[in-house]
């Protein structure tokens, strides 16, 4: 959000950074590589950016077009990209140089614990850390500071959008807009895609898809025993003897086994039927009779296992006993998410209302004290 950060002169330092630490662990190491021009020549080679910017909003969308290896699964992402944010953040929280000194964390932390620790240090890290070089080839301690940023309401988050690694995700596809705006999803000229190439429209189209991978022999990353590992089954063997020395990927796997990592990362579904299955008790006791209800749990699942940190299940359903048309969704779980707070309560739970006449719907929060007596209902699209 441009209005909530602006200390920030140059807003291309936080998602430069963030291409680096994914070219680094996701890519064979080149070791032809040394300078910063012919590095971020190879970023620009591999990852594909689009961009969907606002006079409000600055937001891209990176894509690895032309992997080295790909994940087995959304989930796997997930987990993947939490432990590299965590990785980096507590980079820099040890880092140690004459403007910065803080005490590192020794109990287990979350990446909310490093932000709350590093927000009280960002202007100077960003001014004065330009020169503290981290693990990883040109990116600065003051690179990943701008990682940091605020939100629409002032909390201090990550740049990067985790919640959309999650259950039923929509990813939007090349040039297309959102239903009532009017920022198509382009060709970002700021991050050029190999740029020595031509490509038509059709061409990026397809990179664009997440799922469209156009050689299938690539290795895979899965998630086995709290590590990432490799399937090199459907690999060549020129390809087997370089991942040898695919060693980028170790570092992440032993800051998950030995620092201050968090391993509370949630099952994050990628499908409407692992979710149920989390909970298939509560599932099997609703009341499927009643009518309209079938229609409408996707919809209700996909909203209250949306976000890994705030997983959530129907736990039951009613029809409005005055209104007819109004389904009610209660929802039990972490997700207890309040529209009048703009975020989750701790202990009190909430419902899904759903308009079946008006095809609308409101969440509901169950806390006395928040007085929902005025309801924000949304069209179900």
């Amino acid at each position: 959000m441009i209005h909530n950060n602006l200390d920030i002169q140059n807003h291309h330092i936080g998602p430069m950074c963030f291409l680096k630490i994914l070219y680094y662990f996701l890519n064979i190491p080149d070791d032809t590589i040394n300078t910063v021009e012919n590095y971020t020549e190879n970023v620009f080679k591999r990852f594909l950016v689009l961009e969907a910017s606002t006079s409000e909003k600055i937001s891209y969308h990176f894509i690895h077009a032309k992997p080295s290896v790909i994940l087995e699964n959304v989930s796997t992402l997930a987990i993947f990209i939490k432990a590299m944010i965590h990785f980096v953040l507590l980079s820099v929280v040890q880092h140690k140089c004459s403007m910065f000194n803080i005490t590192s964390p020794l109990r287990s932390c979350t990446i909310s614990n490093l932000i709350q620790i590093l927000v009280p240090h960002i202007n100077i890290l960003r001014k004065h850390c330009t020169s503290c070089q981290t693990s990883i080839p040109y990116i600065s301690i003051a690179d990943i500071a701008y990682l940091l940023v605020q939100n629409k309401t002032n909390e201090w988050v990550t740049a990067i959008d985790i919640n959309v690694y999650s259950n039923n995700q929509q990813f939007r596809l090349f040039n297309s807009v959102k239903y009532g705006k009017n920022n198509p999803l382009i060709l970002s000229a700021t991050f050029p895609f190999d740029s020595q190439l031509q490509y038509s429209f059709s061409d990026l189209l397809k990179k664009s898809l997440i799922t469209f991978i156009e050689n299938d022999q690539l290795p895979k990353i899965y998630f086995k025993n709290e590590k990432f590992v490799f399937d090199l089954s459907t690999s060549s063997n020129s390809t087997n003897t370089k991942l040898q020395n695919f060693i980028n990927i170790e570092p992440i796997n032993q800051h998950m086994k030995h620092s201050s990592f968090s391993h509370s990362h949630p099952n994050i579904n990628t499908n409407l039927n692992l979710s149920r299955s989390l909970h298939p008790n509560k599932i099997n006791n609703l009341n499927l009779s009643v009518p309209d209800m079938s229609i409408f749990i996707d919809f209700v699942e996909n909203i209250i296992t949306s976000d890994p940190s705030h997983q959530g299940y129907i736990c039951s359903c009613a029809r409005g006993t005055y209104n007819t048309n109004l389904l009610f969704f209660n929802i039990a779980g972490k997700y207890k998410y309040c529209p009048k707070k703009n975020g989750h309560h701790q202990r009190n739970n909430v419902a899904i209302m759903i308009n079946t006449k008006d095809y609308t719907y409101s969440i509901r929060c169950k806390d006395i004290e928040c007085n929902n007596t005025i309801l924000s209902w949304k069209k179900i699209k």
